[in-house]
């Protein structure tokens, strides 16, 4: 039997791997590795989320445009085409805080997630997170 394609609901995916990462996040003692990964799935949907809305196509539920089918630390640059000249409160700062992360990164050794990588992505997925309240502010995210 194969999986089904469901279709994306960006917005509770990013909340809930926001929700699992601070939990793996704040355990003692932590889950740093897992909190790592999470933190950057979590990102990626929310900006996946607006670029939805934006227009980003979907074919089979997934996005049509393969430079869309990444992951976090790509789809933060990514995420410019779809914005520009939109709302400027709904910018990403230059600077990718996921530029470090990599969806690989889920196959390395627990020992590589050191504190300050994770709380930089922390961060990122914050950032995110705050961005698409303001989208919900101003009608722009349900």
């Amino acid at each position: 039997m194969t999986a089904p394609i469901l279709e994306p609901d960006y917005l509770d995916a990013m909340e809930r791997h926001w929700l699992d990462a601070e939990q793996l996040f704040h355990l003692t003692p932590s889950r740093l590795a897992n909190a790592d990964h999470l933190y950057g799935l979590s990102a990626e949907c929310g900006l996946k989320a607006l670029m939805a809305k934006w227009g980003m196509k979907l074919n089979n539920n997934i996005p049509a445009d393969p430079k869309d089918r990444k992951h976090a630390d790509t789809i933060w640059n990514r995420y410019e085409t779809y914005q520009e000249g939109r709302l400027p409160a709904l910018s990403l700062p230059r600077r990718n805080a996921f530029a470090s992360w990599s969806i690989h990164h889920r196959y390395a050794n627990r020992s590589y997630f050191q504190q300050t990588v994770v709380d930089g992505h922390r961060k990122g997925a914050a950032i995110v997170k705050q961005l698409v309240h303001q989208a919900r502010i101003q009608g722009v995210l349900p």
